[in-house]
């Protein structure tokens, strides 16, 4: 707080997580890195660290619902916690996205490691249900712990109207605790999305039912 009793810090600087993106039409991940110049301005700088991606991911509180990402300007959110309702779609621009909370491993994530991602393509979107359908098998036998998720590859997909998306695989390579991943929620709670939106009436699919939980992954180094 400042001496006339708010905050002077540019918005640049404020409390909202880090990220990173999954570009489907590369099959890259890029961090994207906030930095300042010398007249005080901030501004992004991508990072590639595909070959590097080590993350723990905080699949325990996967946002789910509607994400805008305009052309100009912040991306709009409309999420809510994944298992309950999702709200309306907004606008027509609107598609249905995940958002959850990661922290890099040092290998890849420089002095702020804490990140969130968030995505609305077909591509990415079909990555991350397959290695949370994962973390639903596995994760009864790992109590108290989150999943460790690297990035094994790329695959190119061909759409329908001739261009080709990169969709990727990821796989849980070990678990270990939270200790400092502490979730900032970028959504609502879902009383708050029935009171400001009305519901479409279904629940997100997880796309699996349970199975038998294996034994328990060995822990990570990188994360303690």
């Amino acid at each position: 707080m400042s001496v006339f009793g708010f905050s002077t810090t540019p918005a640049g600087n404020s409390d909202f997580p880090p990220i990173i993106k999954y570009d489907a039409r590369s099959g890259r991940i890029t961090r994207m890195d906030r930095l300042q110049d010398e007249s005080g301005n901030f501004y992004s700088e991508p990072v590639d660290i595909t070959a590097t991606f080590k993350a723990l991911a905080d699949f325990e509180n996967v946002e789910t619902g509607w994400i805008l990402f305009p052309t100009t300007g912040a991306p709009d959110f409309k999420l809510v916690p994944i298992g309950s309702l999702i709200p309306q779609q907004p606008t027509p621009d609107h598609k249905n996205g995940v958002r959850f909370m990661l922290k890099l491993s040092p290998a890849c994530g420089g002095d702020k490691p804490i990140r969130e991602i968030a995505g609305n393509s077909k591509a990415f979107l079909g990555g991350v249900e397959a290695v949370y359908t994962q973390y639903l098998r596995e994760k009864d036998a790992n109590p108290g712990k989150l999943p460790v998720i690297t990035m094994e590859k790329s695959t190119p997909v061909k759409n329908a109207g001739g261009s080709t998306n990169y969709h990727p695989v990821f796989r849980i390579s070990g678990w270990s605790e939270r200790k400092d991943l502490k979730f900032v929620p970028k959504g609502v709670t879902p009383s708050q999305a029935s009171q400001s939106l009305p519901s479409t009436g279904t629940a997100p699919s997880t796309g699996t039912t349970r199975a038998a939980a294996p034994a328990p992954a060995m822990a990570d180094d990188d994360f303690g």
